[in-house]
């Protein structure tokens, strides 16, 4: 192929032949599921179904394509029976590691009512409340094996207790670490990460321990003033008990403030 930049000049110029550009790897099936998985699980946070473009599922795993939100969560904000067995199957994967796969199954299992018990009593006539979307887990937070489910609420105000008691445009949230003994005095290091969707007002509110099963398990608590309106929130962080930190991993929740 001959070029000439330039019309008064006659001398052509030999453009070099570009290198081929090499073949983009072709991801592996564990990698194809992998990430069909995790859209997945991003569809069932948010309540949507899949669109139609994108209802074919990994193989081995199940086609939620067609859930509806009622589907997906109760009344309390937890996952259905069906949403339970789509996890389940989807852990029990050969593929998944098997840290991954232990805190699914532990998270399944809480709230089919087969994992840990102890949590914070809650009377009948208690205050309304709100439970986070998915419970959450700490690998050997209790010794080598021994994991803890983390179970968060948020409690709209005004209400009497858990403490510290919400007034009106208040919300507490309650995190319990279950199966752990006492929550230590001191704690700091967890947090809720809140903004009110209507107003836009946000805010950090930390997580201590103020008095609810002094026995254990460990329970932390906080009042947040949020304001009246939507609230969306993620609690976030650690849970000191036993003379270690017990880390957990984010759980989201949402709340109406009044």
């Amino acid at each position: 192929m001959r070029y000439f930049p330039d019309a008064k000049d006659p001398t052509p110029m030999k453009l070099k032949k570009l290198p081929a550009l090499p073949a983009l790897p072709v991801p592996s099936r564990p990698v194809k599921a992998a990430a069909a998985a995790t859209m997945l699980a991003a569809g069932l946070v948010a309540g949507a179904a899949a669109p139609a473009s994108a209802q074919s599922a990994a193989p081995g795993l199940p086609d939620l394509s067609n859930v509806t939100s009622s589907q997906i969560i109760d009344d309390l904000g937890r996952p259905t029976p069906q949403v339970q067995r789509a996890v389940t199957d989807f852990a029990s994967q050969p593929w998944v590691p098997p840290q991954v796969r232990d805190a699914l199954l532990a998270a399944v299992g809480f709230t089919a009512g087969k994992g840990q018990t102890g949590g914070p009593a809650l009377p009948t006539n208690g205050p309304a409340f709100r439970q986070g979307y998915w419970p959450t887990v700490s690998l050997n937070c209790m010794g080598p094996g021994l994991h803890s489910t983390g179970s968060v609420i948020a409690v709209p105000g005004p209400a009497n207790s858990p403490q510290p008691a919400p007034k009106a445009g208040e919300s507490t949230f309650v995190f319990t670490a279950l199966g752990t003994g006492a929550a230590e005095k001191q704690q700091g290091q967890m947090n809720v990460y809140w903004v009110n969707v209507g107003s836009l007002r946000s805010g950090v509110t930390p997580l201590g321990n103020n008095g609810i099963n002094p026995t254990g398990p460990a329970t932390l608590s906080g009042v947040a003033s949020t304001g009246p309106g939507p609230v969306l929130a993620v609690v976030d962080g650690a849970v000191k008990t036993g003379g270690k930190s017990c880390r957990f991993a984010p759980v989201a929740l949402t709340a109406t403030v009044k």
